[in-house]
């Protein structure tokens, strides 16, 4: 099997399942004390950050889908910035997403997932050389499983939305029946521009990933239809999920109690009703919730080295583009996706650690804050471009053309200004432009040789 011959076989409930899947992983479990600590204790501004958030991934699926009805060959982003600004944009849309973003989001999920299969086993200290074993193990059995069972792989998204959902809903609903609502009133103090803003990146953290379905168009039934459908639905349901955890955590234990507990605050709710053993299960059905969205972002993730090399002319490039008639996927595609991976866990090792070696200091190096925001300045490239060929020819009409468009904008620029005003800005947005334009220089070589 060769190129883009592949079979399609996700279908609309799959679709759906990978990007929830991916979405509701770890950021809903670990984000809601920094949401509450920028609104400082309102349960209400945070609903209302959740809800802005949002628009960018709402909005941003309505406006995304319009391209997907288009076009479904191999690449999602990089086919989308192809159909929107050319090839140039589409290859550095696409290197920044090989390079960056998603291996540095599968490394610090893998590292988070095993952070709370450490806590089953009674391990707190994220040092401890247990968690990083159980990181790698993570990561290779994640890598080996969708290269050696794709369709497996794919399965088993569809499974693990089913368990995250039923922890989210059911921590959830257990705050509803044993919590009250006067926790729900709060008064706020401290609360500046700076802090909202963190508050969004926050939020955004716990919505990324969304974008990783169209990566895998090319194999999805019908895909017109159904990649167009998860795009509008998965977003709506994710925001409703996250909403009622966020309420019911609340108004169980209060946002004082949320903010002093902080990541804890998750096995804290069932200790009182279900002792160690509850608050254990639950640690594990975190686990698993986690590693659903690990195992979304490889299964997305493997394919894009060769979507990239699919679109080079270049015999250089015949075994990254040949799909192994077994299994179904490039092999050597897979391999360097892993070993990406393996770079940005190092960096990550190097953050945990706190090592500094004369200038450089990787002691406040937070590897999932960059590739997120950097990732919206593309999906915003997308989103003019639709208003572009609206006010040239009305394409779309008003309301997909121009109104969720514009809505879209607006949410996502609410991350990216929200990502640059970090105390970190300067150097993620120093580190982007190097890394991009090292993409430029590679793109360009390629052509000379």
């Amino acid at each position: 099997m060769n190129k883009e011959n592949q079979e399609e076989k996700f279908g609309l409930f799959t679709t759906v399942s990978m990007i929830s899947g991916i979405v509701i992983g770890s950021g809903i479990f670990f984000k809601v004390d920094d949401v509450l600590f920028a609104t400082g204790g309102s349960v209400a501004l945070g609903v209302l950050l959740w809800v802005v958030s949002a628009f960018g991934i709402i909005f941003g699926g309505l406006t995304v889908s319009l391209y997907a009805r288009k076009e479904t060959k191999a690449g999602g982003l990089i086919t989308y910035s192809e159909m929107a600004w050319g090839d140039m944009w589409g290859f550095i849309a696409g290197w920044f997403q090989t390079v960056f973003y998603f291996p540095a989001i599968v490394a610090i999920l893998s590292f988070v997932a095993a952070i709370y299969l450490g806590l089953v086993f009674g391990i707190t200290n994220p040092t401890d050389p247990r968690i990083w074993i159980f990181t790698l193990v993570i990561m290779v059995s994640t890598y080996l499983f969708n290269i050696f069972s794709t369709r497996s792989a794919g399965k088993f998204q569809s499974i693990s939305l089913v368990i995250k959902l039923a922890a989210v809903l059911g921590l959830a609903f257990l705050g509803f029946i044993f919590g009250s609502k006067s926790n729900l009133v709060s008064v706020t103090t401290n609360i500046s521009s700076n802090g909202l803003f963190h508050g969004l990146i926050a939020c955004a953290f716990s919505f990324d990933g969304w974008f990783v379905a169209p990566s895998i168009a090319h194999e999805i039934k019908n895909p017109k239809k159904n990649l167009s459908m998860a795009l509008v639905l998965a977003p709506l349901m994710i925001l409703c999920v996250y909403l009622l955890y966020f309420l019911g955590i609340n108004a169980m234990l209060g946002p004082a109690v949320v903010m002093e507990l902080g990541d804890a605050s998750v096995g804290y709710i069932v200790s009182d009703l279900f002792g160690p053993i509850g608050v254990n299960i639950v640690y594990a059905l975190v686990f698993m919730s986690i590693l659903g969205a690990v195992n979304g972002l490889v299964l997305g993730y493997i394919r894009l080295p060769y979507a990239l090399a699919l679109r080079e002319d270049d015999k250089r490039f015949d075994k990254l583009t040949k799909i192994h008639s077994k299994y179904e996927v490039s092999i050597l595609s897979s391999v360097i996706a892993f070993i990406f991976t393996l770079i940005w866990i190092l960096l990550h090792a190097l953050s945990v650690f706190k090592i500094k070696t004369g200038f450089f200091d990787f002691s406040h190096l937070q590897i999932d804050s960059l590739p997120i925001v950097l990732m919206y300045i593309f999906y915003i490239s997308l989103f003019v471009k639709v208003i572009v060929d609206f006010i040239k020819t009305g394409e779309h009409g008003r309301i997909y053309g121009l109104i969720f468009p514009i809505l879209a904008i607006w949410g996502s620029s609410l991350i990216v200004i929200g990502g640059f005003s970090n105390p970190n800005g300067a150097i993620y947005l120093l580190i982007s432009v190097v890394g991009i334009s090292m993409g430029i220089v590679f793109k360009k070589l390629l052509y000379r040789y």
